[in-house]
């Protein structure tokens, strides 16, 4: 969250289950049944661009704000919500943040 607030988006690869493709909005948690050895399963990578808590019936879940590479038509017109401090999906195992150099570009010369 610190690092989404001061210095934007992160990228983060989670494991996608089958259940993730048929997304269409809400807050996703996988299904009981994806856990299984048999169900499909793979890696994906997404921005997590911000977060924030959902208020449904008096109870409050807690989500990540995910843009995905997927297009406008999938999901949430193409972005997604994933319950967020559990580590659903390993969402939360593998996050990079990137700081770039400023001023690098004084050194470099441009023709006009």
């Amino acid at each position: 969250m610190y690092e989404i607030y001061n210095n934007g988006p992160v990228q983060a690869s989670f494991r996608v289950m089958q259940d993730f493709f048929s997304y269409a909005g809400g807050i996703y948690r996988k299904l009981p049944q994806a856990n299984t050895k048999t169900s499909r399963q793979g890696w994906h990578s997404v921005r997590i661009i911000g977060w924030g808590v959902d208020k449904i019936d008096g109870d409050q879940t807690k989500y990540w704000l995910c843009a995905n590479s997927w297009g406008q038509g999938w999901g949430e017109e193409g972005y997604f919500r994933i319950v967020r401090g559990q580590n659903e999906c390993d969402i939360e195992s593998f996050i990079v943040g990137v700081w770039a150099k400023r001023n690098h570009l004084k050194r470099f010369k441009f023709l006009p």
